[in-house]
């Protein structure tokens, strides 16, 4: 039980306490003193409208209830009973189960709105952070795209050079390892600049619709090798979602997932990962999610604001791009990626709109 339910039991018990005072004082007062017994049986809408506070409608029904039920027996049927006539009594009880119902009809209300008014802070909040991500991205990958185009043209002309220094050399030539050294430098460097380039380049999209727990449970069954040699278990649980996305660049997000998943729970002592399905509304708008789930570590503490960052990795020779790259492919699908940490562990949710914008 958490502490806000804790605290309305408390508060509707103590409602349901205050009637006894307020009943004794009614019958411990003379019959002859009106004015008071008009006073008494008023006090009762105390109780009722604090019940409605704890516990709603059905608080203030209940203490509504109770109240009527206490004042009865003096209203009618004790030797002393309230002197006041019939029908102003009626009335009375009548009254307290109404207030009982419409307070806690309003205070219902009113906590709708107040958790509608949290999830919309929440939901606005994530999206915040989303266009603030998109437009990071945005900008280093037109950074990185005319970074790359600059690099690429200078590389072609020096591994032409190369390439052609170390034809005319013979293979026993002091400077024939040198010149194949500097090849193979160039297409170190070549690489580099292709992710440069796939972190820049949006590709375009061919959109159908697919079965995204079936592309999963092929990019399960494509990295089983991996996880055995790692000796993680793999599970999927077999589940239909469906959504309109491009299946070549989703499976490239999901390898780069699952793979991050394998990193994060190898070396715990049962290392699991787990691929699961939910459907989510994020700002009225409904998501199907795929999510990857590992018992890892968690993200890096002080750093989970970071790890879409390119080039940002804790990972000795990780490039820092694939959750990058994996964010620009999300948000052209118009989704989003999350990370979700409970229990001891992290789920990577991967989330597609439901319809198209």
């Amino acid at each position: 039980m958490d502490e806000s339910n804790q605290t309305g039991r408390v508060r509707f018990v103590f409602a349901i306490v205050l009637v006894v005072p307020i009943t004794l004082i009614h019958f411990a007062t003379d019959h002859h003193l009106v004015e008071l017994h008009n006073v008494y049986r008023r006090l009762y809408y105390i109780p009722i409208v604090l019940g409605a506070f704890a516990a709603g409608m059905r608080g203030g029904l209940g203490v509504s209830i109770i109240a009527t039920l206490g004042y009865l027996p003096h209203a009618f049927f004790a030797e002393h009973h309230d002197p006041a006539p019939a029908i102003d009594k009626l009335l009375e009880m009548v009254l307290y189960l109404a207030i009982g119902v419409l307070t806690g009809w309003l205070v219902e209300q009113q906590e709708r709105v107040r958790k509608q008014l949290e999830r919309a802070l929440t939901e606005r909040n994530a999206l915040e952070t989303q266009l603030v991500r998109a437009g990071k991205l945005s900008a280093l990958g037109e950074l990185s795209a005319g970074l790359a185009h600059e690099i690429r043209n200078p590389l072609a002309s020096i591994l032409g050079a190369a390439e052609s220094f170390v034809g005319d050399l013979e293979p026993d030539h002091p400077k024939h390892r040198l010149g194949e050294l500097l090849i193979k430098e160039v297409h170190r460097l070549n690489g580099v600049v292709t992710r440069f380039g796939s972190f820049a380049r949006s590709e375009p999209m061919k959109r159908v619709t697919t079965n995204l727990m079936g592309l999963a449970a092929d990019v399960v069954e494509l990295t089983q090798a991996e996880a055995e040699s790692r000796n993680i278990h793999v599970a999927l649980r077999d589940e239909c979602v469906e959504a309109d996305v491009d299946p070549e660049q989703v499976r490239q997000v999901l390898l780069n997932v699952i793979l991050n998943a394998f990193e994060a729970s190898e070396g715990e002592a049962n290392p699991r990962v787990l691929v699961v399905a939910e459907t989510r509304d994020v700002a009225s708008s409904r998501f199907h999610c795929i999510g990857v789930r590992d018992n890892g570590p968690g993200l890096p503490r002080g750093h989970e604001d970071d790890v879409f960052d390119p080039y940002f990795t804790t990972r000795d020779g990780g490039t820092g791009l694939g959750l990058s790259i994996s964010s620009r492919i999300m948000e052209a699908h118009g989704g989003f990626i999350d990370f979700e940490e409970h229990g001891g562990e992290t789920t990577a949710w991967l989330c597609f709109p439901e319809e198209i914008k």
